[in-house]
């Protein structure tokens, strides 16, 4: 049976359980010796990250099943929860502190990172806002009003501080606006204004500074801030054409620091090899593929812009972690969807990958007639 034939929902769905398949054989690999020193166990980090796996897949089916205009018709108060829950991390006895930043609200044996939910909020609410707005245009200072919950969030996601989400959601946000027919000047006024802060945030910040510079030359201090960065370059460099076997890697024996979390690629290059590696990295190409089909086949201009949303944040996960891995990126603290330890951003990125399926179970045979660019007449301003 030739591959195009298998049906669109399938094709992701099997790609998400090899994603999670990989993942929990390489995170055993990288946390054994790490569990059963910090924990006392070796199964400590897999047999968690199997829990938010199996939920996740639970939640993914719910979501599929469950019709996104119901979500859009509650996006706004979805994105004054989300609002409220991000407060909560600074604000509440219930914040969690922890790798120098509080972006997590803990409760018993409850611990979540909110900041991970807003990749779906986000989305929702500028898509349920621009497919209600494509044909009529409104003032520009209508859509800065409409647009302040947004920017209020994004302030307090950087506070925590969480640079890497702040630039995830501002990256959504324009694309959706780009392909929604936004003047190119407004966008690039919103760039321009991110550059500023992202220029401030690494002034103000030596840890951002150095990862800058580690980026540009990691070799001008190999034993602090390019350590990291070359060390993940020998792990991979290291596993040659076939690697050197699962669980045979060296660079977990902590040589290469949180090689779990943003570094799981560098331990897939050295345990599977440049072939293993290089089909996990076509694999994760063909997935973002399917995904930005979803948005061509969405049935209407809801679907159409929440399929987009959805697909570039979890392709802008995929391609920032493993630029940040090989060298070609500075790091920025996103794990790699599905594979990587994280908990809440395992059960966040599988609800996203739900809600997409539900746009495919919604899409006609034929694929419908609502452009990608601006739904059916754009209007912006």
């Amino acid at each position: 049976m030739a591959l195009t034939a298998v049906p669109l929902h399938r094709r992701i769905v099997w790609l998400c359980l090899f994603f999670l398949l990989i993942g929990q054989i390489m995170l055993f690999s990288a946390t054994g010796v790490l569990g059963l020193e910090r924990h006392g166990s070796e199964f400590y980090f897999v047999t968690r990250q199997f829990i938010s796996a199996a939920l996740g897949v639970a939640v993914l089916l719910l979501f599929s099943r469950v019709p996104y205009q119901k979500w859009g018709e509650h996006s706004k108060f979805f994105l004054a929860i989300q609002i409220l829950l991000v407060a909560a991390t600074m604000f509440s006895p219930f914040g969690h502190f922890a790798g120098g930043a509080k972006r997590w609200i803990h409760v018993g044996s409850l611990n979540f990172q909110p900041g991970e939910l807003a990749k779906i909020t986000v989305t929702l609410y500028l898509a349920k806002l621009l497919s209600e707005h494509q044909v009529s245009p409104i003032p520009l200072k209508r859509w800065l009003k409409l647009f302040a919950p947004i920017l209020l969030l994004l302030v307090l996601i950087l506070k925590q501080p969480d640079l890497g989400t702040t630039a995830l959601l501002t990256t959504i946000s324009l694309g959706l606006f780009f392909i929604a027919g936004t003047r190119i000047l407004y966008i690039m006024s919103f760039v321009g204004g991110g550059g500023l802060i992202l220029a401030l945030c690494m002034v103000q910040s030596e840890y951002r500074r150095r990862r800058l510079f580690a980026f540009l030359n990691p070799w001008a201090d190999p034993q602090g801030s390019g350590f990291q960065t070359i060390q993940s370059f020998l792990s991979i460099h290291s596993g040659g054409l076939f690697g050197a076997g699962i669980g045979n890697g060296n660079s977990k024996l902590f040589y290469l620091p949180e090689v779990h979390t943003d570094f799981i690629y560098s331990l897939i290059g050295e345990e599977l090899g440049f072939i293993g590696a290089g089909i996990v990295l076509l694999l994760f190409a063909y997935f973002a593929y399917l995904l930005f089909k979803v948005a061509f086949q969405a049935k209407d201009s809801l679907g159409c812009y929440l399929a987009f949303g959805i697909a570039l944040g979890l392709v802008l996960q995929i391609m920032v972690n493993l630029g940040g891995v090989t060298g070609v990126l500075p790091v920025k603290g996103l794990p790699l969807p599905f594979i990587s330890w994280g908990r809440s951003a395992l059960l966040v990125n599988l609800a996203m990958v739900g809600i997409l399926l539900n746009i495919v179970r919604q899409s006609t045979i034929i694929p419908s007639k609502v452009s990608l660019r601006g739904g059916a007449n754009p209007k912006q301003p």
